[in-house]
């Protein structure tokens, strides 16, 4: 059916390199080449892969047993990266002929191509979806005579399509075309070990068919051929064998009845075989519209600086894969496309992607009630609810203060330094020192038995500017260990313009953050509210959890920073003088991966303090032509 060479091209490098196949069933073939950085998850992959393909890969249902034989593979490699230091690099390909039908998966480097009838190169695999894990399931129909090449490398960096039909020309013996391969590439300079194999198909059963009469004919035989059919048809045999010795009266009647039986038969037969055929259309049709989502995807990657053209593509392959999962077939795949696709959409929207580690871990949290980062002459403190945790050094064990006298439902909601003593803002509207000799107690506000109903509290100077519920920014100056009454700040008509405010921050002027993500800028002297235009925004900036929105602003800085939907936003001013602020330009989005953040500290403009429920995180990054690369 099919003849087929492997070749080992040893350069004494580091790398095991493994191949194995086996026959699953009659006609049923695999194929498994491997190349890894570790012996011992060489020969475990090895394994574990011939323990979850035999016996579990069957002929009638190649594809989706695949499927499931891959998801087990990885979850094994997922388990083995928890459970390493270091990295292991993997090449590997994975392929099983059952009867013409080539079916695929590979990771990394590993890579196939098809040679057809009219000696035309195809590329199999793609450069651009080297991947850490199996996802893409690829289908091949083979014809007489096509020929197949797989490699743990990426064979065609190395080798010339033209050179490869020359090859092919000069030797049609499959071995000697694999041979030349092999020492074409010894005179390369390569990196690794690695393995290429070359599979001629060949097979009268396959040549020249036309492939939707043989789906029917197949399908038909599949109506014939089952135990209802057989037993209608062995019932009539009897009866018409008792027939002969009935008078003329009795055969008309059982003819009749014949009849009908046979229509019945004939109805049952067609039906049946439309509904299978049907279904295998439906599933030959979605299997193309896969392979037309992966060719959408590639162009919209090709085009996400357009984003016209990367709207367009990202919306159509979207649908497709709406079709596809409304008949419920070939969901795996679909969740894979449908992560490339957000992966995609991430990228157009300038969305990087924090994973924590214990390289930038700052501090585990015992308790669950984490409300802020604090931080003064470069050492950050922890707001929790009722108590503040000081030092957080990675040399030093924190101490946690805690204020005995806040009621049993207040706690502390914000803070602000000056010089160098810690106030805090409760629930209940109240401010708290925290001094520099660890104590609290409660301030006052002259002239006023309370302080206003503040949303949160800022500091420019030695004044604390606060921000009430209806949205009044107000000064208090420092009177002594107190402060003065409120001087407000914004006129009544610019008040019902401002409507909701969610945060305030001070460069020197203030940005307010309102409700509908406007921000505004009020400038004291002379007096003036500027609504700031918000340049190059995409199409994520929405409100979806307004409580935790935040923004950050400061004279040191030269980016404003923005807490939103779980992520950290950066703009830049269209000038560093903030007396002159009018537009701010959207640059980049930071997401954490796996948790929530509850609060965010920028120490300066590459490096910002995140926090969440448990720990700690110090993410640092560069800002190079308004992109943001973490580190």
């Amino acid at each position: 059916m099919f003849e087929i060479s492997v070749k080992k091209i040893d350069f004494e490098k580091q790398n095991t390199i493994i191949k194995r196949n086996i026959n699953l069933d009659n006609h049923l073939d695999c194929f498994i080449l491997i190349s890894c950085s570790s012996q011992k998850l060489a020969e475990n992959l090895l394994n574990n892969t011939l323990e979850y393909l035999i016996d579990k890969i069957s002929k009638e249902d190649t594809y989706s047993d695949f499927m499931i034989a891959l998801e087990h593979i990885n979850s094994y490699l997922k388990t083995w990266k928890l459970d390493q230091d270091e990295k292991d690099s993997l090449d590997m390909i994975i392929w099983i002929l059952n009867e013409n039908t080539y079916t695929f998966s590979n990771v990394w480097h590993s890579s196939a191509c098809l040679i057809n009838k009219n000696s035309e190169i195809i590329e199999l695999t793609e450069k651009w979806e080297n991947k850490e894990e199996f996802s893409y399931i690829s289908e091949w129909k083979l014809t007489n005579w096509e020929i197949v090449i797989s490699s743990t490398l990426e064979l065609l960096n190395y080798l010339s399509k033209s050179d490869i039909i020359d090859w092919l020309i000069l030797s049609e013996d499959i071995k000697i075309f694999n041979k030349n391969i092999k020492n074409i590439l010894k005179s390369e300079i390569l990196e690794l070990n690695c393995l290429v194999s070359s599979m001629k198909f060949k097979s009268k059963k396959f040549e020249n068919k036309n492939q939707k009469f043989e789906v029917i004919k197949n399908n038909l035989a599949k109506v014939i051929d089952n135990r209802f059919s057989k037993k209608i048809i062995w019932k009539s045999l009897i009866v018409l064998d008792k027939l002969k010795t009935q008078s003329k009266t009795i055969k008309s009647v059982v003819l009749l009845w014949w009849i009908l039986m046979a229509v019945f038969f004939l109805y049952y037969s067609l039906s049946t075989l439309v509904s299978i055929t049907t279904q295998t259309e439906v599933k030959e049709t979605a299997k193309n519209s896969i392979l037309e989502i992966k060719d959408i995807i590639k162009v919209a990657s090709e085009n996400i600086a357009n984003p016209d053209a990367f709207e367009k593509n990202i919306n159509d392959a979207e649908k497709l894969v709406a079709e596809i999962q409304k008949q419920e077939i070939y969901l795996w795949d679909l969740a894979k496309l449908t992560d490339d696709i957000n992966i995609l959409k991430k990228q157009f929207n300038k969305i990087e992607i924090f994973e924590e580690n214990d390289k930038n871990l700052i501090y585990n949290i015992d308790w669950n009630n984490t409300v802020k980062i604090a931080k003064n002459n470069l050492i950050p403190y922890i707001i929790e609810k009722k108590w503040v945790v000081w030092p957080i050094l990675s040399t030093w064990t924190p101490q946690i203060y805690t204020f005995n006298n806040l009621a049993e439902n207040e706690y502390f909601i914000d803070w602000l330094f000056i010089e160098n003593n810690l106030f805090l803002l409760t629930n209940t509207s109240k401010i708290v020192k925290f001094t520099k000799n660890w104590y609290f107690n409660f301030v006052n506000v002259t002239w006023q038995t309370k302080w206003e109903d503040i949303k949160n509290i800022s500091f420019y100077s030695t004044n604390i500017y606060t921000l009430w519920q209806n949205n009044q920014l107000n000064k208090h100056v420092a009177s002594g260990d107190n402060f003065k009454a409120a001087e407000p700040y914004l006129k009544d008509e610019d008040l019902k313009q401002i409507w909701d405010v969610l945060s305030v921050a001070i460069d020197g002027w203030f940005y307010m953050l309102k409700k509908d993500l406007s921000i505004v800028k009020f400038f004291s002297s002379p007096y003036r509210l500027e609504s700031i235009i918000i340049n190059k925004l995409p199409k994520n900036y929405t409100l979806e959890e307004w409580k935790n929105a935040q923004i950050i602003a400061r004279a040191n800085l030269n980016y404003v920073y923005l807490l939103l939907n779980n992520k950290i936003w950066i703009f830049k001013p269209n000038t560093t003088n903030y007396k002159s602020t009018q537009n701010l330009t959207y640059v980049w989005q930071i997401e954490w991966a796996t948790k929530t953040i509850k609060d965010f500290y920028v120490n300066y403009d590459w490096e910002i303090l995140v926090l969440n429920e448990s720990w700690m995180y110090k993410l640092t990054f560069e800002i190079s032509d308004n992109k943001i690369i973490i580190r």
